[in-house]
């Protein structure tokens, strides 16, 4: 194994939505960090993307028909993104991953400088949380309260917000707080038919244009300080956590062109690489003083898996005359209206329902809130080892009859809009989709007031190991239902203020 001789103010783990903006954060306030990234480069994505594209257009190529690569791609291939950008995902056979066999789980991957930000066909929706996100539990009892509110966070999403554009429109609504905007989008003519018609009957249902951006890609801001060293292909594979002063160190990581096994030696170490594989990580970095995974006192790492439940097809025929059609397909979002001013009957939490509209048709794709639950958990495989020789994640995550009868509830409630809106509905699927399928994964090593109920402090630091942090989905005590990918920004942004501020201070 080689060393580095030299030993980086941050060592991050993983180059999408948060490692990047911990890379640019940190850089910029003058610090020296290094960022492992387990896939490709940039430069290399773009060559192949440039291929892909041509044996499209010249050679008909489709990546659907393309049966070695479904065979190394299994999984990944499932999502609607990867036929657009199937060399963003990883190869299932190296990199595998076990379940239950009676709870199937979708585990999507990127790999690659951005992370799943950068991949072509990504939806780029951006909403924040509210407070009634954040206090949800103490509202329900259904899982804990964040340990932050809104006006806590609300300057980190708004450095988020202005530095991508975020363009949508001021809703003015408490449960989907309104957003720092650089332009407005507006309504096309079907969006105004579905608005008028759905407030009309059901003033507490809103629906609003979307809220979005380009991919946040932030590591060209941070290499622009001339601080920031990227290695790519770089599969970390161990946290290294000193006993004797009770920190960490750095890690070690295998370079998978060269096979070697390397060690980075960082003041502080940032895991960024998504909520299930910075938890593999965590796991496998267990020691005589954390057998159970590092930083895993509380006991609770690896639990309170939750991704959001995931509908697709509920589809309708608009009826609109030719004039209010338009090609080009658009979409809008129906926030959270259950259990906001009342309490339903047979569930807690509520959904955000989707609205996508091209020509004459409409789809509905209701995203629901799963509630975190001890049993939904991440572990090690005890056989199934990478390619790498690194365990193999173990994700044990099933929809209870909470999530069953909001399922329900959302298909009942997407037929009457749409019915109330004149369209004919003419496509129902009340199955919900595999956990997994809605890539909106969070939980697994949260965040409280309380080292013993909760993994990382409210700051995403481990209570465990102090110059250990968090900054991805892993984070999240509960998931509200809208996308998560602007709060988890926003919370890496915040933590890599304070851990500035705390590396300053000489407290790490």
């Amino acid at each position: 194994m080689s060393t580095s001789k030299k030993t980086f103010d941050a060592v991050v783990v993983g180059s999408g939505a948060c490692g990047g903006w911990a890379a640019k954060q940190l850089t910029e306030a003058g610090l020296n960090v290094l960022v492992l990234e387990a896939g490709r480069s940039d430069r290399a994505d773009r060559l192949l993307w440039v291929w892909h594209r041509l044996r499209q257009k010249l050679l008909g190529y489709q990546a659907e028909t393309d049966t070695p690569r479904k065979q190394r791609q299994s999984v990944q291939s499932t999502t609607f993104a990867w036929p657009f950008h199937p060399h963003a995902f990883v190869d299932d056979v190296d990199n595998p991953y076990t379940t239950p066999g009676d709870a199937p789980f979708t585990w999507i991957r990127a790999r690659q400088v951005g992370g799943r930000t950068s991949v072509k066909a990504h939806g780029r929706q951006f909403y924040r949380l509210s407070d009634f996100n954040f206090k949800a539990g103490g509202l329900d009892g259904q899982g804990p309260d964040w340990p932050l509110t809104l006006a806590e966070l609300a300057p980190h999403y708004e450095t988020v917000e202005r530095w991508m554009g975020l363009s949508g429109n001021t809703d003015g609504l408490d449960t989907l707080p309104d957003s720092v905007f650089a332009s407005s989008i507006a309504m096309n003519p079907a969006e105004q038919h579905l608005k008028q018609h759905v407030e009309r009957r059901w003033p507490e249902r809103r629906v609003v244009v979307r809220r979005t951006a380009g991919a946040p890609i932030t590591l060209p801001a941070a290499m622009k300080t001339g601080r920031l060293t990227l290695r790519t292909h770089a599969v970390v594979n161990q946290v290294l956590h000193d006993a004797k002063t009770g920190r960490v160190t750095g890690v070690t990581y295998v370079d998978t062109e060269s096979g070697k096994t390397h060690e980075a030696l960082g003041r502080v170490v940032i895991l960024a690489a998504g909520t299930i594989e910075t938890t593999r990580l965590l796991l496998h970095s267990k020691s005589a003083a954390f057998p159970d995974g590092l930083g895993n006192s509380s006991g609770q790492l690896g639990r309170n898996l939750m991704d959001h439940t995931y509908l697709l097809g509920i589809e309708a025929k608009m009826n609109l005359p030719p004039e209010q059609q338009r090609a080009e397909q658009s979409w809008a979002y129906i926030p959270q209206f259950r259990n906001v001013t009342s309490r339903e009957e047979g569930f807690a939490r509520g959904y955000g329902v989707q609205v996508f509209t091209f020509a004459d048709s409409c789809h509905f794709v209701p995203f629901g809130e799963m509630v975190p639950r001890a049993g939904n958990r991440v572990t090690l495989s005890a056989t199934v080892k990478d390619r790498w020789g690194i365990p193999a994640a173990h994700i044990d995550c099933r929809h209870s009859e909470n999530e069953l009868r909001m399922c329900k509830d959302a298909v009942a409630s997407c037929q009457e809009m749409m019915k109330e809106a004149g369209f004919t509905v003419e496509k129902v699927n009340d199955t919900l989709s595999t956990p997994g399928m809605a890539i909106h994964e969070v939980g697994t090593a949260r965040m409280g007031t309380d080292a013993k109920t909760s993994v990382l402090n409210p700051w995403n630091q481990s209570w465990d190991v102090p110059n250990l942090l968090v900054m991805d989905g892993a984070s999240f005590p509960s998931q509200g239902p809208q996308n998560p990918t602007l709060t988890m920004m926003a919370l890496a942004v915040r933590a890599s203020a304070h851990l500035v501020d705390e590396l300053k201070a000489g407290k790490l």
